[in-house]
């Protein structure tokens, strides 16, 4: 049995191969265009069924990367058509760690919308929202050095900002890029320094919020994710 087959077995079901193969996608083994062994061959490998390799392929058609043609076997889409904000997507895509150009992608993505949610909450001034984002802040400052203590609420508090935004669509986005953020926050706590040069920027994202200072609260978290540029800079020439 091969590792790829011992890995999946591991796991049970539809999912499991389709995470698999998605993977597989994501990295390049399959690159676009290219054919995807056909459903015996899967079956085989996977040590499965023919109908849970057929609905593994189904999910992977519905979050862009495949697409099945008649006689002509399953075919892997254009990146352009991937749906790469889909949860599973991100958690496979990050799983052996943010390459330099996907992680400086994605926070680009971040700089777009972050910094006009914080204005926006700022604006809508929420109160139990803003409650909410004093509270993982407040978590924040007493992990203190303890940076796995400080993940969790550091997550809580960027993903409050987007819902205390008012937004669908923001809200929206931190239930997407859930993981990506996640991801995000163990770049940066894998510095020496860190977690404490980041209270003081998120400590005044907070504070702009508060004051209903949409301005403010803009520079204010775009200054805190400038500092995540740095980092991930500083893991490229690591």
């Amino acid at each position: 049995m091969s590792f790829r087959t011992e890995a999946v077995v591991q796991e049970t079901g539809a999912a499991a191969i389709a995470r698999q193969l998605g993977k597989e996608i994501l990295s390049g083994r399959y690159p676009p265009g290219a054919t995807l062994p056909g459903e015996i061959e899967l079956a085989l490998q996977f040590a499965a069924s023919r109908n849970l390799v057929r609905e593994a392929l189904k999910s992977l058609a519905a979050k862009g990367l495949v697409e099945a043609r008649k006689k002509a076997g399953t075919r892997v889409r254009p990146r352009a058509e991937w749906q790469m904000l889909d949860r599973e997507l991100l958690s496979w895509r990050l799983e052996s760690g943010p390459e330099f150009g996907f992680a400086v992608d994605l926070l680009a993505l971040r700089e777009a919308v972050e910094p006009a949610a914080a204005a926006a909450a700022a604006t809508h001034q929420d109160k139990s929202m803003i409650a909410e984002i004093r509270t993982a802040f407040g978590e924040m400052v007493a992990a203190g050095a303890d940076r796995q203590r400080f993940a969790a609420p550091d997550l809580r508090f960027h993903k409050a900002i987007l819902a205390a935004s008012g937004n669908e669509f923001m809200m929206a986005f931190g239930g997407m890029i859930e993981a990506a953020l996640a991801a995000f926050i163990r770049i940066s706590l894998r510095h020496r320094e860190a977690p404490g040069p980041s209270i003081p920027l998120h400590e005044a994202v907070l504070t702009a919020i508060e004051a209903g200072d949409a301005e403010g609260a803009r520079n204010a978290m775009l200054a805190l994710l400038s500092r995540t540029r740095e980092n991930i800079d500083k893991d490229a020439v690591r």
